[in-house]
């Protein structure tokens, strides 16, 4: 590199799942936010070849890049970076050229806080920043739901990882999102499929998600379970998408209690159709047991909080690190 090289930053937060997940991966609802203190940032330099951080070999090219990936994504660290200029050139026409890339992340991995997602999102806006002028650039700018569908075509096109819209979607527009993704919601973006989105003021009350960082998991086990074509399954995934709107309609309304209902609704019916993870459990226990609603951010993991103030969510969290040694981190 030399001291004309140009270098390009972006980043991309976390995510946090409020009510209706995990609907979304069986044409439901689910309302979602960004977790804006966890970031993945991705900086874009000027190279003779592409080098991608967490990756041995260097690559003349996007074509000998996929070569690589598709036949050992197990010898890369981070394959999501590699995937999401693959997918940019394959939908977008994109003609990259060589750059060096470089992730820092601190968001916890493994955690259902969508930390893969992210990565790629910052890649995306970071190599768009890079080169404004492109049309390809101009467009992921302007459009949110393509970056969205761009980057799950990523994830799970090229790298073969079971995955839905909704974490790209909430990380794409940024903030609270209603998602809808039934039938009558869905449409196409340059052959992508998109659901219908819809951006919502900041949740009413006090939020906080909570982890614990030994007890991660892979989030693809569960948008790959069997279960869509049971019944019960069917109409309990409904039933979770149902929750998803009333707490769209709770936080238009500023409605704190009617969207804790929802929130705890949506996990009961989490729990109900599927085997969790007694430690994941626990965290929910202690949180509705000190007052507090709560659900699954995501996969497992981590769970979102909703208390009725600042004042009222500090003890919650201190028992939620004292009893289970959960980390806490304040939302927004």
């Amino acid at each position: 590199m030399t001291a004309a090289d140009r270098t390009s930053t972006a980043s991309c937060p976390a995510r946090a799942a409020l009510a209706g997940n995990p609907s979304d991966g069986h044409g439901g609802a689910v309302v979602a936010m960004t977790v804006n203190r966890l970031n993945a940032t991705v900086e874009v330099t000027d190279a003779d070849v592409f080098r991608i951080d967490g990756t041995i070999p260097t690559f003349r090219s996007v074509d000998q890049m996929a070569e690589y990936v598709t036949s050992v994504p197990t010898d890369i660290d981070h394959p999501l970076i590699p995937a999401a200029l693959i997918a940019l050139r394959e939908h977008l026409g994109a003609d990259l050229q060589p750059v060096a890339i470089e992730l820092e992340t601190t968001i916890p991995r493994s955690v259902g806080l969508a930390g893969s997602s992210a990565i790629i999102i910052a890649t995306l806006r970071a190599i768009a920043r890079h080169r404004p002028h492109e049309s390809w650039s101009r467009r992921l700018d302007d459009d949110p739901s393509l970056l969205a569908s761009l980057a799950l075509a990523a994830e799970r096109d090229v790298l073969g990882i079971a995955a839905g819209l909704q974490d790209r979607v909430v990380q794409s527009f940024g903030g609270t999102v209603a998602m809808e993704f039934g039938e009558a919601h869905l449409r196409t973006i340059d052959r992508l499929a998109a659901g219908t989105y819809r951006s919502l003021a900041a949740p009413p009350g006090a939020l906080a998600i909570a982890y614990r960082p030994d007890t991660g998991g892979d989030s693809g086990a569960v948008h790959r379970r069997p279960e869509g074509t049971d019944p019960a399954f069917v109409a309990t995934m409904a039933e979770s998408a149902e929750q998803a709107r009333r707490a769209f309609r709770a936080i238009d309304a500023a409605d704190r209690v009617a969207l804790g209902r929802a929130m705890d609704a949506t996990f009961d019916l989490r729990a109900s159709v599927m085997d969790l993870d007694v430690r994941h459990v626990q965290m929910i226990e202690v949180a509705r047991a000190h007052g507090a609603s709560a659900n699954y951010t995501g996969s497992g993991g981590a769970v979102v909080v909703l208390a009725a103030d600042q004042e009222s969510l500090a003890p919650i969290c201190a028992a939620l690190r004292h009893d289970l040694g959960c980390l806490t981190v304040p939302i927004p």
